[in-house]
């Protein structure tokens, strides 16, 4: 446990309100998510799946034997399906969509007066509640800038076909305001900003679980924006549910039934 003051001793980038408790995790860290793509699509590849980039979901619907999914260029059968949408989750199972609620996010890069500070060695990441919102940031690494968001940034929900992917003046204005106040060495020019989007359930835990209606669908939303970190085991839940029916992992924090109406 360390004061905000104790913090802004030991860490120089940062400027933190008197009033602030911090835990320090000293095994924390973030993940490079290129390089953690690049090494399940090269493993998957090793073990002879199929990578179909740049090619679109129409359709799927259950049949005798198995799944049919329809895409733009195909039509692809198999014993049992997994849809994992991410944004486009309630599009693919409707009858999940007002579980899965895609929202506009927006990361901003602020050029640091001195970027010693926000080196990994003496920046450590952060995950801070202030003045009713939640804030996250990483050191500089790999490119340049000072990385931070806040979750549910202005709380946008979107249509994931018509989100507006153009960072504006208030996108920008917001993120700028906390840096200020938080690590104004880290305020300097802005570098870059980028619109993703985080896909919230009303209780931030994830959807793991199958697709209400249908035996041989099952729907992964390791979503509310925490989900990356969890990637490796869900794959592994997920491979384990549409070959198997069930996992030697408990979950049933994510299950269907957890809401009024739905049925695992």
């Amino acid at each position: 446990m360390l004061s905000a003051a104790e913090v802004n001793q030991r860490y120089r980038g940062y400027s933190l309100p008197a009033h602030l408790m911090c835990v320090y995790q000293p095994d924390g860290g973030f993940l490079l998510s290129e390089l953690c793509i690049i090494a399940h699509v090269q493993l998957a590849q090793a073990l002879g799946a199929e990578i179909h980039a740049r090619e679109q979901v129409l359709e799927w619907e259950e049949v005798s034997d198995g799944v049919r999914v329809r895409t733009d260029r195909a039509v692809y059968k198999a014993r049992s399906l997994v849809l994992a949408a991410g944004a486009w989750a309630g599009k693919l199972a409707a009858q999940i969509a007002g579980l899965a609620i895609p929202e506009r996010q927006v990361l901003a890069w602020f050029q640091p007066s001195c970027p010693a500070l926000f080196a990994p060695e003496q920046f450590p990441v952060f995950n801070m509640s202030l003045d009713g919102g939640r804030y996250y940031g990483l050191p500089v690494f790999g490119v340049p800038g000072f990385k931070f968001g806040r979750y549910h940034h202005l709380g946008e929900t979107v249509d994931p076909d018509r989100l507006d992917r153009e960072p504006n003046a208030r996108d920008e204005q917001t993120l700028r305001q906390f840096a200020e106040k938080c690590f104004p060495a880290g305020a300097g020019p802005t570098m870059a900003l980028r619109v993703c989007m985080f896909t919230n359930t009303p209780d931030g835990h994830f959807l793991l679980d199958r697709d209400p209606g249908h035996s041989r669908v099952w729907i992964a939303s390791p979503c509310s924006g925490h989900g990356f970190k969890f990637c490796s085991v869900i794959g592994e839940i997920m491979a384990d549910l549409a070959e198997h029916g069930e996992t030697r992992h408990d979950i049933s924090l994510h299950r269907l039934s957890r809401f009024v109406g739905y049925v695992s």
